[in-house]
């Protein structure tokens, strides 16, 4: 099982694989309106843990096209240690809007969970 895991209160840099639903790399992440990742304690919770958007935490097509790269501070995952909700939604336009599933080194997955820390 895939997971987005992270030591708590530690900096975590994840490079996600944006991909269409033939499997291919989405090649037009730079013209996207926005781009939105979030982390909830409960799927359907109004207020997120941790919200990331472009330009703020998110770089789009790094390392290369098609890819997002996610990076967290340290004072975002100072979280209660435990399993968590993450979601990504890119809005094209009005009419075009995908909430996508992250893939972590190579596994669909929408659990983040905070690790224990050992050196405080």
């Amino acid at each position: 099982m895939g997971e987005w895991a992270v030591k708590r209160s530690s900096t975590s840099i994840q490079d996600i694989p944006v991909k269409d639903r033939n499997g291919d790399l989405v090649t037009n992440l730079a013209g996207a309106q926005t781009i939105v990742f979030q982390v909830k304690e409960k799927k359907t919770d109004a207020i997120p843990k941790i919200t990331k958007t472009k330009g703020d935490g998110i770089q789009v097509n790094i390392p290369s096209t098609g890819y997002l790269r996610i990076t967290l501070k340290p004072s975002e995952t100072n979280l209660t240690v435990k399993k968590y909700f993450m979601g990504l939604e890119i809005k094209w336009s009005t009419d075009l809007i995908w909430e996508t599933i992250l893939e972590i080194d190579g596994i669909e997955t929408d659990t983040f969970r905070i690790r224990q820390d050992v050196v405080k």
